[in-house]
């Protein structure tokens, strides 16, 4: 295997991650913000935080 060979073979390996990469940064923003609108949802759904809250201030 010649210094061309293992330079090009390095070359197509590393377009090859770095689209892998793009691809996994999309799906942790999707799950990052899923995770985000649950905790928004636990913190300010009805009964809970958001309760506690308007208790409070209602004194």
């Amino acid at each position: 295997m010649s210094e061309d060979d293992v330079a090009q073979k390095l070359a197509v390996h590393e377009a090859v991650c770095a689209e892998r990469w793009k691809q996994a940064e999309a799906r942790l923003k999707r799950i990052e913000l899923v995770l985000i609108a649950i905790v928004f949802l636990l913190l300010l759904g009805e009964g809970t935080a958001l309760e506690v809250v308007k208790r409070l201030v209602a004194k």
